[in-house]
């Protein structure tokens, strides 16, 4: 019975990606002007942000079976964060709950910590964030120790990469595989044995737009695309190593330093900042770092992740005193400045309504 009743939901899903999709994109944009609208909005939204990216990650699942199915022709080419997490996803089920585990934390931690603090009060919800801090520094540790010792390239999973329109539409009358007139979308090489689109299929997909150097352009192998997955990123050693474990701790050392200075006090902000700032510096040493053959190469992979780190930078502006003695005053001065300027009003609104949020949840400001 619940085997059939989820069949029924993939090919729902399936047969309705596009629509799906917008449908989650729309209700998404929604949670982010939720806050503040009405009592127990911020709940509210985060409940739905929460539920969204949960049931989303089961759409994901579903629609990369679908694609793993499809013509070779057809295939979306996977970017190389997607080859990197789904090799290590399929290589060890260490990992694939570990890091299941993780993006669970990181998509309900926001709406954990609310639930918490309103039934339990303040004392309690700090030791929650202990907790979940703590788990979050073991999940990635064990994806340090899985990946032979590699940088923790976040998000942990497969994104989301596949374009919905390659599966076709039963609101259209067509059927996977199959055109009205019955006509195969596929043939088989005799001598090969490869599985080819028809040329039907061809035509359709670049009646149009065709263009002969994008389609050449497309087919182009670059280095990274023959490299083999656990490739894409190095091997850490020595200090490198050491950094990136330090990189995994400083969330935990942050929340003990603010459990035992206080919010207010520049320690934990400081501490945090100076770990930050000294294993991306460390990193880039470790990188130029000569090896047998000359430096190591920083693979897009690695880049991706090192600009995320930078990224990360920005959330210290909403953090501990620096935002109560900078940033808070600056946003409070903008807020009554454009008051009653019609676009800009809007906007000030926006940021007000937020300030709650930023001032009294840990996770929206911990990119953890």
């Amino acid at each position: 019975m619940i085997l059939s009743l989820l069949k029924k939901y993939d090919d729902l899903i399936l047969n309705n990606a596009s629509q799906i999709s917008s449908i989650e994109s729309s209700l998404r944009t929604l949670t982010y002007v939720l806050p503040g609208r009405f009592a127990d909005a911020e709940f509210a939204s985060e409940t739905l942000f929460a539920a969204l990216n949960l049931i989303g990650l089961y759409h994901d699942s579903i629609l990369a079976r679908a694609a793993e199915n499809l013509p070779p022709s057809r295939k979306p080419s996977p970017s190389p964060h997607n080859r990197y997490t789904r090799y290590w996803i399929n290589s060890s089920k260490t990992y694939q709950h570990a890091s299941l585990a993780l993006t669970f934390l990181q998509y309900t931690d926001v709406l954990l910590e609310m639930g918490v603090q309103k039934k339990w009060g303040k004392e309690i919800k700090w030791k929650l964030i202990g907790m979940i801090e703590f788990i979050k520094v073991m999940c990635r540790i064990i994806l340090l120790y899985k990946t032979n010792e590699r940088t923790v390239v976040e998000p942990t999973i497969p994104r989301r990469e596949i374009d919905p329109s390659i599966f076709p539409s039963t609101s259209n009358g067509d059927v996977m595989g199959h055109h009205e007139q019955g006509e195969s979308d596929t043939w088989v090489g005799k001598y090969t044995k490869r599985v080819r689109d028809s040329i039907s299929v061809v035509r359709s997909q670049h009646s149009q737009h065709y263009d002969v150097n994008e389609y050449l352009t497309n087919k182009v192998l670059m280095v990274e695309d023959v490299r083999k997955p656990p490739d894409l990123v190095h091997k850490l050693h020595s200090f490198g190593k050491f950094c990136e474990l330090l990189y995994i701790l400083r969330p935990l050392l942050y929340v003990i330093a603010l459990q035992k200075y206080g919010n207010k006090s520049w320690r934990p902000w400081l501490l945090s900042i100076s770990i930050e700032m000294s294993t991306i510096i460390l990193m880039n040493y470790f990188y130029k770092t000569q090896i047998p053959g000359g430096c190591r190469w920083l693979s897009t992979l690695e880049k991706e992740e090192r600009k995320r780190r930078f990224r990360q930078f920005f959330f210290y502006i909403l953090r501990g005193p620096f935002y109560e003695q900078f940033t808070r005053p600056k946003i409070n001065n903008f807020c009554n400045s454009v008051c009653n300027k019609p676009i800009l009003s809007l906007f000030g609104g926006i940021l007000r309504d937020y300030q709650p949020l930023w001032e009294n949840i840990y996770f929206y400001t911990a990119s953890s």
